[in-house]
């Protein structure tokens, strides 16, 4: 015959840990976030970088005109600013597509990079 003290300790070894089924909901739950979250991620990645190029030909045509103001005429390429007083840093490449800036020579601004 079982005491009370005999069905505690048989309780009290139970092992403990994650069953098949529970480990198999978990992985297939993981799964469909990583289904839903890489694109949204891999989009937003590809926005950021088209964003930062506006950004970009906007310091550059910014920089462009303080050279006109400064010397008198526009710069014919974007390596006439590399000087402190018009663009402080390095002159930066398209972090969409890895490019060189251009200007044009007709409007004075920075051309292309529209990433349509």
């Amino acid at each position: 015959m079982y005491t009370k003290t005999d069905f505690v300790l048989k309780s009290q070894k139970r092992k403990t840990g994650f069953s098949l089924l529970e480990l198999l909901a978990v992985v297939t739950i993981m799964g469909i976030l990583v289904v839903i979250a890489v694109p949204r991620i891999a989009t937003h990645a590809f926005t950021a970088k088209v964003q930062t190029c506006k950004q970009y030909k906007g310091d550059l045509n910014s920089a462009l005109e303080r050279y006109f103001f400064d010397k008198g005429v526009f710069p014919t390429k974007v390596s006439d600013l590399e000087d402190p007083d018009y663009y402080p840093a390095e002159i930066p490449r398209c972090p969409a597509d890895n490019t060189a800036y251009q200007i044009d020579t007709n409007t004075h601004r920075v051309t292309g990079h529209d990433h349509y």
